[in-house]
């Protein structure tokens, strides 16, 4: 199989890459920014998108975040038929329906139904990241604060190296050919129980910050300059829908995660355990 990774430099591509290789297949990155190992592609340029994907079977797409998400999505998809691509996998999220008062997540909606028509294609709908934490390390190791304002009413945080696993299964297998499939961790986590984790794995406390988004607005700002008023809106308005209602799963949502990861998923608690260890480590280094 010859795979084109679009979005491959990415916190999932960038698993799926690994995957597809591990299993035997041939991996190409493609993304705006790549190293030696891939190709420079700007989605928003369809021809381009049609010919850098001519001689591939099958590809991984993630779509920019942004006001223009559903036009590039579907200029993108249209390209990738034309090209031959047989089957696609997109990455979504999950709730797309019942969250799509966050702009990002109605952004995609066309996208999913445009991708599902062909009856192979496959939408991945993925819940939070695990990885989303490396955003706010500093606060929570040198501050003793969990910012990020998810509220309590639950989400069920996904690592993106399950994420690269189960895109990779869902590239080489057929067996969810025309669907939907959730990607969702096993356990629920709130700003309270995701404090309680970082303050068992460090030894010392880390409390949730609260539920106000304006002071991690104010933050993000500040570490990604250039961020947009869609971007704050699509943000605030996302975290505002999360503490309502959080970012739900159900059984059959977690069996249906586990059945395409298809091995034990990475719980929350050794995914802190491994950034503390990482600080550990480095701090050791700039100590010796």
């Amino acid at each position: 199989m010859h795979a084109l990774i679009i979005g491959g430099t990415g916190k999932v591509g960038g698993h799926v890459v690994m995957a597809l290789r591990a299993a035997g297949a041939q991996a190409v990155v493609a993304a705006r920014h790549v190293g030696t190992d891939g190709v420079v592609l700007d989605l928003r340029d369809a021809a381009a998108v049609e010919s850098t994907a001519r001689g591939f079977d099958v590809a991984f797409l993630t779509t920019p975040l942004g006001a223009d998400e559903t036009d590039v999505g579907l200029g993108a998809l249209a390209a990738l038929r034309r090209a031959g691509i047989g089957k696609i996998v997109y990455l979504g999220i999950m709730n797309l329906e019942p969250m799509q008062a966050i702009p990002h997540f109605a952004t995609k909606i066309p996208i999913r139904d445009a991708l599902l028509a062909d009856g192979r294609s496959v939408m991945i709908g993925a819940n939070f990241f695990f990885q989303n934490d490396r955003l706010v390390l500093p606060a929570i190791l040198h501050g003793g604060v969990y910012p990020l304002p998810i509220g309590h009413a639950g989400i069920w945080s996904v690592d993106t190296g399950d994420i690269g696993t189960a895109a990779a299964r869902a590239l080489l297998l057929d067996n969810w050919n025309g669907q939907t499939v959730p990607l969702c961790g096993t356990e629920m986590l709130t700003g309270a129980s995701i404090a309680a984790t970082w303050s068992a794995a460090l030894g010392r406390p880390v409390r949730y910050a609260g539920d106000a988004i304006d002071p991690f607005l104010a933050m993000i700002q500040q570490q990604i300059p250039g961020w947009s008023e869609w971007e704050a809106n699509d943000f605030r308005l996302m975290m505002e829908m999360t503490q309502t209602m959080g970012c739900p799963a159900t059984p059959a949502d977690i069996a249906a995660a586990a059945a395409m990861i298809g091995r034990p998923q990475r719980r929350y608690s050794d995914f802190v355990a491994e950034l503390v260890q990482e600080a550990t480590a480095a701090l050791t280094g700039e100590a010796a």
